[in-house]
């Protein structure tokens, strides 16, 4: 077979755009319309065939190498086939051409897609995923220093008031004895002085006798 590649065209898009790849051949077609796509210079691939009358007539069309209709589309008209290609995104990059075959295959334009994500719509993105990162890493931080602080504060608290507790008890404890002693101390003098006291009416009724 003798194939004949033409110009190609530059098209670009971005990620979640519809796409629509052209193609234009001649009347005199033949019998099938093939679509192709190649990446980094390796062995195009098929993507799907249409069988045609010479009327141009669809009879039969084929997807290939699990390329799926749900998300390209091939339509043909009297001079031009198109390919339309549903939510692209990087992968779907490459040189799409369509050829058809009757006594020989011939290829027509080529459209080399080009699926590019814009720098601005990355740098929002990572934007707002550091500002969504630092906001969730303070928040995280705020509850750990408030829980930490909570749990010192208890550990703290409570040996603090024990060991204040037990200090008083001691105190107490010492002061008691001191109590006692100063209770008996107050209760004997009471009583010499009222010894004393007895003792000196005795004389005075005693002289008093005499």
């Amino acid at each position: 077979e003798q194939f004949i590649f033409k110009s190609t065209v530059n098209l670009s898009a971005q990620p979640g755009e519809n796409v629509t790849v052209w193609c234009q051949h001649t009347s005199e077609t033949g019998i099938n319309i093939h679509w192709f796509k190649q990446t980094n210079s390796s062995v195009p691939i098929a993507i799907v065939y249409m069988m045609i009358s010479y009327q141009l007539k669809e009879i039969h069309k084929r997807y290939l190498n699990c390329f799926q209709q749900d998300r390209i589309l091939m339509s043909l008209n009297i001079k031009n086939t198109s390919l339309r290609i549903l939510n692209v995104d990087v992968s779907d990059s490459g040189l799409y051409f369509c050829g058809w075959d009757s006594r020989m295959m011939t290829f027509s334009d080529g459209t080399n897609l080009d699926i590019k994500v814009k720098c601005d719509l990355i740098l929002t993105d990572l934007k707002k995923s550091l500002i969504s990162t630092r906001d969730c890493s303070e928040n995280i931080f705020y509850k750990l220093t408030f829980i930490f602080g909570g749990v010192i504060v208890i550990l703290i608290i409570i040996p603090l008031t024990k060991l204040i507790f037990k200090i008083q008890n001691t105190n107490t404890q010492k002061k008691e004895p001191h109590s006692s002693v100063y209770a008996a101390l107050q209760l004997s003098k009471h009583k010499s002085t009222r010894a004393a006291r007895n003792t000196e009416d005795t004389d005075v009724v005693y002289s008093a006798t005499r």
